[in-house]
């Protein structure tokens, strides 16, 4: 299982997707695999290291050694995701990946939005350049940032009206993203922590047997965050796994 996460455009929730979405999909299913995050800016996935997913970084390289390093890669790891940076380094990674005809390889490239009209266009772009490269490829898009779910159309008006007929799955703007980052865990894992939860509720104790009024919110805001975890892990996260079951042919 190899999976691209990739928009040509910073900031449109690759990180948050390629993370959440793309490797707990493998860590759900048990499988041995590396989170591989393609930038020398925005290393996102350091962030998580109480988690289970292994992370490593992907220096940005040119010419030939990139495209090296992919081939060995490609061969010697059965499962993998890349988190491509945006910008200039999308098509630095997409040129290595067709120069190298490693893209041969790839069961699932997932493209991320957050939301914005220029999100969008880049989408489209990267949609072009992954079909030009490989008119074959499996491509899921990501609708980031969403605010009410009952609403997606509205919001992501121009992308419904580009890809009428596109595969797609939809994640939720929520606190529980906040929360993931700040235990250091994916949502997935996070949903599932009973010891954390047991830790957390003897903390909110403690607040109310020292009159700890900032500790009470704290504690009981994160608790319930994490209560809210679990609707979210089935509305949005599992539901997204079985529509990139359903892409790939899994």
């Amino acid at each position: 299982m190899k999976i691209i996460v990739t928009n040509t455009k910073g900031g449109a929730s690759k990180s948050t997707v390629a993370y959440q979405i793309a490797s707990a999909y493998m860590l759900n299913k048990g499988l041995d695999f590396t989170h591989y995050e393609f930038d020398d800016e925005n290393l996102d996935a350091t962030i998580f290291s109480k988690s289970k997913i292994k992370t490593e970084q992907l220096p940005v390289e040119m010419g030939e050694g990139l495209k090296e390093r992919l081939r060995d890669l490609f061969w010697e790891e059965e499962n993998f995701v890349i988190d491509v940076g945006g910008n200039k380094t999308t098509t630095i990674f997409l040129d290595a990946l067709k120069k190298s005809y490693m893209f041969k390889k790839v069961d699932l490239y997932i493209i991320p939005s957050s939301g914005g009209s220029q999100d969008i266009k880049n989408m489209k772009t990267t949609y072009d350049l992954i079909k030009k490269m490989d008119p074959n490829a499996k491509i899921l898009f990501a609708l980031s940032r969403v605010r009410s779910p009952k609403r997606v159309t509205y919001q992501y008006t121009n992308f419904f009206k580009m890809f009428p007929n596109a595969k797609y799955i939809v994640l939720k703007d929520s606190d529980v993203v906040d929360l993931s980052r700040k235990m250091q865990k994916s949502i997935l894992e996070i949903s599932k922590d009973e010891e954390m939860k047991k830790k957390l509720e003897k903390q909110l104790d403690q607040a109310f047997e020292k009159n700890d009024k900032e500790g009470m919110y704290n504690y009981s805001i994160m608790l319930e965050i994490m209560d809210e975890s679990k609707e979210f892990v089935e509305e949005y996260i599992k539901k997204s796994f079985e529509v990139i079951d359903e892409v790939i042919g899994k």
